[in-house]
């Protein structure tokens, strides 16, 4: 840096004239139906067709799996060991437990993959 009269920190000399056209450039001329330089994927993922999700839901429940969930929940819920103090998850988590040991066996015999909390929403339909 130089700190000398007629000259700017950058060198450039303080009595330069500019042009009476400076800063009036022509506009340069773009074609924008080019290739472009870099391509987006996310931005060509989104213009292609969505993939469909597949469904989470499950079948509906079958009688044989409603008498086996209130067979439980009585049992559950009777229990002498634990009593009626137990926390709302815990209690179903148990149902749950025994409800997927209980249908591996006659006369039950079926397959399910429901969760605890498909169980307990499926007690509050029963009742």
């Amino acid at each position: 840096m130089r700190d000398q009269v007629g000259i700017d920190l950058d060198d450039f000399p303080l009595d330069h004239e500019f042009p009476d056209d400076y800063g009036q450039e022509e506009e340069d001329e773009c074609d924008i139906n080019v290739k472009p330089l870099f391509e987006d994927e996310l931005a060509n993922q989104a213009a292609g067709p969505k993939p469909k999700r597949k469904s989470k839901r499950t079948k509906a429940y079958m009688a044989v799996e409603d008498k086996l969930l209130c067979e439980c929940w009585r049992d559950i819920g009777q229990d002498p060991k634990t009593g009626a103090e137990q926390k709302h998850s815990t209690f179903w988590i148990r149902v749950y437990r025994e409800f997927h040991e209980r249908k591996k066996f006659p006369p039950y015999q079926f397959v399910s993959t429901r969760g605890w909390v498909s169980i307990f929403k499926r007690w509050r339909v029963i009742q």
